[in-house]
Parts: C-alpha cells; structure tokens; sequence
C-alpha cells in the first residue's frame, strides 16, 4: 500500500505540467470601470475580463488576484513595465498538525511543522520544513529537511494540494533508526484569501527505523509576498527598482539574532530518569523577528544545549511580541513575547514535547545595524516534569524588509536600495568512523542546510544546522555559528575554509555535553551567477566527549540578496 501511495504522488508531480487557467476576483475602482481583455493562448474559450482596480485612488496600484493565491502587480502606465517580470515573489508560512502511530501498542505522537515555501511558477512550490513533537511521551523529537509540492485550483476556492517531504532527525528515544524520514501528503485546501485552510491524508515513515503510520493532517498556510534581490542590486534607487509598485511599498523592519542563555530549573524538575537538576545549564541558538508593523512582530527561534550534562536537548519555538520604545531617539526599547513550540532531549522531562514560554527582553541599539539584547523570562512543559527561569543575551542584526501595504514606514523615492550578500546552502555530509557512548565507531550520513551573511568580498559568517539519517545514529542533530574566508578565484574554482563552534547530541553518538567544534576546508566552482557546487574535507571535535571523526561534505550554493 505505502508503495502504491508513493507512485501515485509521483505521477501526480509528473501529471501536473500544465499551465491552469487564472481566474481572476472582480472588484470595482469607482464609477468609470476600465475592463481588459486576457487572451488564453493555449485554448480556444471566451475571453476573460480583468478588472482594472485602483487602491485609494491611486492609479499606479493595480493589483492581480488571482486563484491561486498570487498577489502580483503586473500593471503600470509604462511599457517597459509591462514587458518585465514582476519583481514580487509569492511565499507561503505553512503550519500543521497531525498524529502519528508509534510501534508500541496504543502509543501516538502528535507532530507540527512551520514550513516555509517559495512558489516556483504557478503550481509548483517548495522550500524548508521542521517537524517536532507536541503530544505523547517523546518530547525532543525534531526532524529537518526540504518539501516540494504541487497545487491546482478545482473551483474558486478549493485547492489541490500534493507533495512530499524529506528530511532526517529523531530524538526522544523513538525508534527512528537511522533518522531519515519520508511523509507524503495529498488533500484539499480552502481558499479564505488571507490564507488557507487544509485537510491532507500523510503517510509518514522511517525506511531504516520502526515508524511507519498513516495520519489525518491539518494544516494552516498564510501566503505573503517579498521581492527577489541579487547581488547586482546594490545601489538602484527605490524608485528605480520598484518603479510604479512604489506607492503601494512599505519598509519592514527584521532581525537575525545570535543568542545564549542559561537556565535555572526549578526544584520540581525532573529528567526521564526521575532524577533532580543539580546545576543550570546553556544553550546556543538564532531568533528570527519580522515586524508585520511598527511594534507588532511575529518571531522563530530554536537552540540546543551546549554545557550542563544535557547534551542533545533542543528547541523549536515560534511566537508573537511588541517593542515599546523608551526613548525618543529610539535606542531604547521593551521587547515582550509569548512563544510556543517543541522541546526535549538531553534526558530533559518535557512529557510530549510541548512548552510554552513567556519573555521580556531590553534592547539598546549598538548601531543602525547591530542591537544589543539582555532577556529574561520563564519557560514551561505542561505535559512534563520541566520548569525554568532563565537569563540571555543576544547580538542581533537589523534589517530592512519590503512588503506590498500600506502597514510599515514610507519609502522615499531617492533613497538607495543597499543589498546584504547572503547564500543558502543544501548540504550532505559524511562522518567517518563516528564514535559511539557504546565504545563503538560507525560511519554516519547527515542532511541539513547552512546560511551564510557575505560581511565583506572575501569572508562571511554562517549558521548551519543537520541532522543524522543514516548509519544508526537517528536523532543525532548540530546547530553551529563560524567563519569562513574565500580565496581569490581561478576562473571558476575558488578555495574557501571554514572554522565553526556549536552543539551537538543524541543518536548515541559520544559527543560529550554536546560542545563541538569543526573546522573545513573545500573547493567551490560557479555554474553562473547565483549557483555554485562545493565539496569540502574536515573534522568534528567534541570539547568533552570522544567524538572526534573525518568528515566530507557536497553543498549546492545558492546565492541572493535582502535589503539591508
């Protein structure tokens, strides 16, 4: 049956080369309505009407809703307009739920996801999601990877949705083998304009593990549009780069932040073993915030612990929050947040996985760029045995973000658009010889991605994170901050080296209190502009357990650019 299944979304994706029809919402601008007539190329029908829509009496927003959850201004008094792609990118945020039988009889875990995806064309998506456990007893469970999907427009508002994802993780002592895992889903959507509300039938497995379960999922997709940037764009003026969308652009402000944090549970806490937390304990991790105004901001963030016996607990939590500024110059502010998410690992009672957490951050502004962020707050497993306060610090870096509303700051037509360099790369490595808390080495494959921020032409830092899928280390996972330096290139090959610190655990795999450094070096070459392929040699080290293993990796590169 699960094969049947497998083939059946395969020749889904291949059935789907098509263009669909767009149908379009009708909407008036005033008393004089202007209609233009679409031509469909490939059949013979009536033509369709295209309403011409004015915003606020502005006649230079012309917006396209179509059925497909596209929101694209395609239109302006220019030719030149006309004739180029739009600049926009459809987006989605997709959340869900589902539950999933585990192989002990009458046992289940409840899974979410936060995916984000980028519409290739029309009826093709794809992009990064992350599964963690929510309910059950396998709090810790997380997995990583890539979905691809298709969808098609039935009627106005119902959607066909199939795809499936790939990914490697575990944790929670599920018997998840070597980690990889496989969920294939197809089902329906209904279109409420300002998102999507879905019911999927999914299959999820563990080919080298013991989960294997069908699911009922449900899921929640809130679409967003954001303009593409490369690496040439540094220098146009707003007005240039947006051109007739202009006046329908406003800023956003973002930031990507570097964090450490210390807990201090509380008497009552537990381990999965029954025992009592002697000491505190730290974690590494990145925060993502992005403004949806002036003070409202939805934020994400995960870590994992890198000091206090607790090696492989980790965290995925995603929320909302409110800066209040004390000052008017702006350096000073409130940050106050409510997030929910994951947690687990590291023998850390966290029952299901579930956790909730409430948090009040400082912030003082280093520069335009760079704030400063001293936190506090409390965090809570409702299903467990898990309670701490805890105290942070935080580096973030400021950014500016474009969203088609009228919700943000004003642009102003003369400033200039200054791009941040940034890269995206899938990875795939190879641990050789990965010691084991057994006493045992075994070579091991992990699956993950790495981002990179281009400070200048020849360095960067990046932030990476995998997962084991195979060679019987399920569950085994690293998040890592570095550095990495590019030598001068040789026509299309280019040297670089890398020097990274982080934390890793689970899998049984002897990585200490999870504190682990490694370093790399590698050969890139350019395809072209915004592609490269890489492959590189090195070590990972644990600071207090045995691990220390060879390591090889082969990335796909590809490079964009955000607004700064």
């Amino acid at each position: 049956m699960k094969l049947i299944f497998y083939i059946f979304l395969f020749s889904q994706l291949l059935n789907s080369l098509d263009v669909f029809a767009e149908k379009l919402k009708k909407s008036s601008s005033g008393i004089k309505t202007v209609e233009w007539e679409m031509v469909d190329e490939n059949r013979p029908k009536p033509l369709k009407k295209i309403i011409w829509k004015s915003y606020k009496g502005d006649e230079n927003y012309f917006k396209n809703e179509n059925k497909k959850g596209f929101s694209i201004n395609q239109f302006s008094e220019t030719k030149s307009a006309i004739r180029e792609p739009s600049i926009w990118r459809n987006r989605t945020l997709r959340f869900s739920y589902e539950e999933i039988d585990m192989p002990d009889d009458g046992e289940f875990m409840g899974l979410y996801s936060v995916g984000a995806y980028d519409s290739f064309n029309s009826w093709l998506y794809g992009g990064i999601t992350l599964y963690g456990a929510a309910t059950g007893r396998r709090g810790g469970f997380f997995t990583g990877g890539y979905t691809i999907g298709v969808e098609h427009y039935l009627t106005n508002n119902w959607i066909l949705d199939a795809g499936g994802y790939v990914g490697a993780g575990g944790g929670g002592a599920a018997a998840q083998g070597g980690g990889l895992m496989i969920r294939p889903h197809i089902g329906l959507k209904y279109d409420f304009s300002w998102s999507s509300l879905g019911l999927n039938y999914s299959y999820v497995d563990f080919p080298n593990g013991d989960i294997s379960s069908d699911a009922i999922a449900l899921s929640l997709d809130i679409p967003f549009t954001s303009p593409t940037f490369s690496w040439g764009n540094d220098g146009l003026t707003k007005a240039d780069y947006f051109g007739a969308d202009l006046s329908n652009v406003s800023r956003h402000r973002s930031h990507l932040a570097a964090r450490v944090r210390a807990y201090y549970p509380s008497s009552d806490s537990k381990t999965t073993s029954g025992g009592s937390f002697d000491d505190s304990f730290g974690l590494v991790g990145v925060d993502y915030s992005y403004f949806l105004d002036e003070n409202w901001f939805a934020t994400f963030e995960t870590a994992g612990a890198v000091e206090g016996g607790v090696g492989g607990y980790a965290e995925l939590l995603g929320g909302m929050g409110y800066r209040f500024p004390l000052t008017k110059d702006d350096r000073l502010a409130l940050l106050p947040a409510l997030t929910i998410g994951g947690a687990g690992g590291g023998a850390v009672e966290t029952g299901g996985g579930f956790v909730a957490r409430a948090n009040l951050g400082m912030e003082y502004q280093l520069s335009p760029d760079l704030n400063m962020i001293i936190d506090g707050g409390y965090l809570t497993a409702p299903d467990g045995n898990f309670d701490t306060p805890y105290v942070g610090f935080n580096l973030a870096y400021v950014m500016q973000t474009f969203a088609q509303d009228q919700k943000g700051a004003p642009l102003k037509e003369t400033n200039f658009i200054q791009t941040n360099k940034w890269r995206f790369r899938p990875a795939h490595q190879w641990y050789f010889d990965a010691q084991r808390k057994d006493g045992y080495s075994r070579d091991m494959q992990l699956l993950g991605g790495k981002i990179d921020w281009m400070v200048g032409d020849w360095w960067y830092l990046t932030g990476q994170g995998l997962s084991a899928y195979e060679g019987g280390a399920g569950g085994y996972s690293e998040g890592h901050w570095g550095l990495g330096i590019l030598g001068p290139s040789l026509e299309n090959w280019q040297l670089y080296g890398e020097m990274l610190i982080g934390a890793g655990g689970g899998g049984g795999v002897d990585s200490g209190s999870a504190l682990l450094y490694k370093p790399s070096i590698g050969l890139e070459y350019n395809l072209n502009d915004d592609f490269s392929l890489q492959t590189g040699i090195g070590k990972v080290i644990s600071k207090e357990g045995n691990l220390d293993a060879n390591t090889f990796d082969v990335s796909l590169v590809w490079r964009f650019g955000t607004p700064k």
